[in-house]
C-alpha cells in the first residue's frame, strides 16, 4: 500500500467508522457519553463514567475538529468539555475523579496522576484547536497539580494514586497485583500531556519538566540490554517482576521522540532501540503485534491499543531511519487491522482483541479503558504523517534551472 493509499484508508476509517461510532454514544440527558458497550454492541446506560475515557473522547474530537474544521467534532468536543468541567473536575480539592456514576454524581472520588495527565493532555488540545482561554487555564491548573503534589522531587519520580483530598494511597488502578509505586505507563503520560501543554504553554519551566522527564526515560525507565522499558518499580526504583510490554515500548517510542523534537532535544538509541526490539521480538507472522512478555513468555494476544501504536511507532522509526523494513512493518500491521481488528458489523468500531489463536475475545466495545484514543491518534497520526507537503521556499529555488 502506498502512502497516499494508506492515508486516504486511514482518513476514511476515522471520519466513517471510528468517530462515528463514538458520537453515537452521546448522553443526551446526562451529559458525557455511555460508559460501557457490551460485546454484543448493547449499551449501558447506567454504567459509571471515567475521566480517562472522557479525556481521551475531549482529546480525540478536539484533535479531529483541528484537522478537519468538522462542526460536528467542535460539538461533540465541547459537550464533553463542559461534561468534564461540570462533573469530573473536583472544585473542592482539584484535579479529576477517576469516575463519576451515570448521572454525572462522583462515584469513585480517588485522584490518580494517570487520570491528571490525560485531562492536561485534552484540555491542552481543546485549547488548540478552540483557542478557548478557559481551558487553558484549566491545563494550567492540572499541569500544577501533575507537576505539584504529582511528582515526589526526592525520588524524582511521579506519584500515583491519592484520595480525594491528596492523601498518598496504595496503586490499585496501574500497579497490578504488585501495587507499584511507580509505573512507566503513568510516567509516559505525564510526558504525553507536558508535550502538548508545552504546544500552547511553552514556558522554560514546562520545558525544563519535559527534559527532566526525557532524562528519566533514558536513565531509570530504558533498559538498553534488553532494549525495553521497566515496567512496575518500587519507591526505590527497583524492578518488579519481569514485564516486557509490547504496546508500551512501541508507543513509547514515537512519544519520547515527539516530545524530544517539541523541546529541541533528541533520544535516538531510546527511540530507535524500542522500535527496533519491538520489530525483532513482537511482530507475529500475520503483521499483527503480540501483547507482551512476562518472564520470557510471549502472550500473543492481538489487543486493539497495541496495533494502532504498532503502526505510528514503526513508521516513525522508519522515518528516523530511513530503514523500509520499518515502513513495511507498519504497512502490515495496518493490513492487519482492516482484515482482524475492525470490527465488521455495520454499527461496530474495533474489536478489543483476538486471543493467541486470533480469535476475537468477548470483550467491550467500550469503556472505562476502550476508547476512540489509540485507534484514532493513529489515523490523525496517518494523515498528517503522509500528506505531502509543498517544498519550501528554499526547495522551489533549488528546483529553477
Amino acid at each position: 500500500m502506498s502512502d497516499d493509499e494508506l492515508r486516504q484508508a486511514a482518513d476514511t476509517e476515522l471520519r466513517h467508522r471510528i468517530l462515528p461510532f463514538w458520537l453515537g454514544l452521546a448522553d443526551r440527558e446526562h451529559g458525557g457519553v455511555h460508559g460501557h458497550v457490551d460485546a454484543d454492541l448493547e449499551i449501558d446506560r447506567t454504567a459509571d463514567k471515567g475521566a480517562v475515557m472522557a479525556c481521551r473522547f475531549l482529546w480525540t474530537f478536539s484533535a479531529a475538529y483541528r484537522h478537519f474544521g468538522d462542526l460536528s467534532y467542535l460539538s461533540a468536543a465541547q459537550d464533553m468539555y463542559r461534561f468534564i468541567t461540570d462533573r469530573l473536575i473536583d472544585a473542592e480539592h482539584g484535579g479529576v475523579f477517576w469516575s463519576v456514576d451515570h448521572t454525572g454524581a462522583p462515584a469513585d472520588t480517588d485522584k490518580h496522576v494517570y487520570a491528571q495527565a490525560f485531562a492536561l493532555y485534552a484540555f491542552s488540545e481543546y485549547h488548540r484547536a478552540t483557542a478557548d482561554q478557559g481551558a487553558l487555564a484549566r491545563a494550567t491548573e492540572i499541569h500544577d497539580i501533575v507537576t505539584g503534589v504529582g511528582f515526589d522531587p526526592a525520588s524524582g519520580a511521579y506519584r500515583e494514586q491519592f484520595d480525594r483530598s491528596w492523601t498518598a494511597k496504595p496503586n490499585a488502578f496501574l500497579g497490578e497485583a504488585d501495587r507499584a509505586d511507580i509505573t512507566m505507563n503513568t510516567h509516559l503520560h505525564v510526558l504525553e500531556a507536558l508535550t502538548a501543554y508545552h504546544v500552547v504553554a511553552p514556558t522554560p519551566a514546562v520545558t525544563g519538566r519535559i527534559a527532566a522527564l526525557l532524562d528519566t526515560f533514558r536513565d531509570r525507565l530504558y533498559d538498553p540490554s534488553r532494549r525495553s522499558l521497566r515496567v512496575f518499580m518500587d519507591a526505590d526504583w527497583r524492578e518488579l517482576g519481569d514485564v516486557v510490554s509490547f504496546g508500551h515500548d512501541i508507543e513509547a517510542s514515537w512519544l519520547v521522540d515527539e516530545a524530544a523534537r517539541e523541546i529541541g532535544a533528541d533520544l535516538p538509541d531510546l527511540v530507535v532501540g524500542l522500535a527496533r526490539a519491538t520489530a525483532e521480538r513482537a511482530v507475529l507472522a500475520d503483521g499483527s503485534v503480540a501483547n507482551e512478555a512476562v518472564t520470557g513468555r510471549v502472550d500473543a494476544t492481538r489487543v486493539w491499543w497495541v496495533q494502532a501504536e504498532a503502526v505510528v511507532g514503526f513508521l516513525n522509526a522508519h522515518e528516523r531511519t530511513g530503514d523500509r523494513a520499518f515502513r513495511t512493518l507498519a504497512g502490515d500491521t495496518w493490513d492487519y487491522i482492516t482484515t482482524s481488528m475492525i470490527d465488521p458489523r455495520p454499527t461496530g468500531e474495533w474489536l478489543y482483541a483476538r486471543g493467541p489463536d486470533n480469535a476475537p475475545l468477548r470483550r467491550e466495545a467500550a469503556g472505562m479503558w476502550k476508547c476512540c484514543y489509540h485507534n484514532g491518534r493513529l489515523c490523525l497520526q496517518l494523515v498528517e504523517r503522509l500528506t505531502p507537503r509543498p517544498p519550501t521556499g528554499r526547495d522551489q529555488a533549488a528546483d529553477r534551472p
